[in-house]
């Protein structure tokens, strides 16, 4: 190759030239087998750059000898293409608006021909843009006081939830927030039906959303404290600490408790045979004013959780 070339000497202008083969050395073969390998590796190389290039056209021209010398960044370069064409992807979707999943025809027609609220809620669900729409708007406002009277404790919190996931426009904001708050204030009438899983689930929806509901948060909040001894009770799960702060978070608004609240208390307490006097009298104290409000089970609750714990209480 590059030793086998012929070296031409010049002498003075008027003489031949002449050429020199260098001599065959040990040490010049092994020079040119290096450098035939050398030059083998960086064609694969470069074959492979070129290789890359033509996979990933939507990426930003590399010249192969930089992709070779500074992989590291050419793999920065690709990434730092990849970010820009998703942001320039997204925006494209923000300016041209939500996608509609149907027609607003086809929309409407659902809405209304929901016959329950967990159908209203697969609907709304499925169409978070409904409320870009003015007609659905229309159509879904008179469909949820519709079904308001048959609406259960589960079907109001999934249907807060759906709407707190909509995507709803300025324009759109102040309906949605009154139909949010209409299902509070049903919430709040049905409070003693919420479970646990109930209670979270609208006030997540609310405190989504932003929506200030200072009657549910406060309802909710005395609902919650038999509700959460009770599940542990049921679940035969010891830990003292939790019922100790539980009754001395109860004690203070024990005149907020209905009858139902009461009972679920002193037989969550009975239950783990966790002893809290304080509690039990204000119990008792608390209960005697709406004795009548109890049924024949709560009152059977009531004085069997009492005679459990041993607790004597005069009046």
């Amino acid at each position: 190759m590059l030793l086998d070339m012929i070296v031409m000497l010049r002498h003075d202008g008027s003489s031949p030239r002449r050429t020199r083969t260098l001599p065959q050395h040990p040490f010049s073969l092994s020079l040119r087998v290096l450098l035939t390998v050398s030059l083998i590796l960086l064609q694969l190389k470069n074959a492979l750059a070129f290789g890359l290039l033509q996979q990933q056209p939507t990426q930003r021209s590399i010249h192969p000898r930089s992709l070779l010398l500074t992989p590291l960044f050419a793999r920065s370069y690709s990434r730092d293409d990849n970010q820009r064409s998703t942001r320039a992807v997204n925006h494209r979707r923000r300016a041209s608006g939500p996608p509609n999943a149907v027609s607003t025809q086809d929309l409407v027609q659902q809405i209304r021909s929901s016959r329950k609220c967990m159908q209203l809620s697969n609907v709304v669900r499925e169409n978070p843009s409904l409320f870009y729409s003015d007609d659905s708007i229309r159509a879904l406002v008179p469909k949820v006081a519709e079904l308001k009277p048959q609406m259960s404790a589960r079907d109001i919190a999934g249907l807060l939830n759906v709407l707190a996931k909509a995507r709803v426009p300025p324009k759109s904001q102040r309906v949605h927030q009154k139909l949010m708050l209409a299902l509070g204030a049903l919430a709040v009438l049905k409070i003693d039906d919420f479970e646990a899983r109930d209670i979270a689930m609208s006030l997540n929806a609310f405190a989504k959303k932003g929506f200030q509901h200072s009657q549910l948060f406060g309802t909710a909040a005395e609902a919650a404290i038999p509700i959460i001894v009770n599940a542990f009770a049921k679940m035969d799960h010891h830990h003292p600490i939790l019922f100790d702060e539980v009754a001395k978070a109860a004690i203070p608004i024990i005149d907020t408790f209905n009858s139902q609240s009461l009972t679920n208390t002193v037989n969550a307490f009975a239950k783990m045979d966790h002893q809290h006097p304080i509690l039990f009298d204000e119990v008792a104290k608390a209960a005697i004013p709406i004795i009548d409000t109890f049924n024949s089970q709560g009152l059977a609750n009531t004085v069997n959780a009492f005679a459990k714990m041993d607790h004597q209480h005069p009046i």
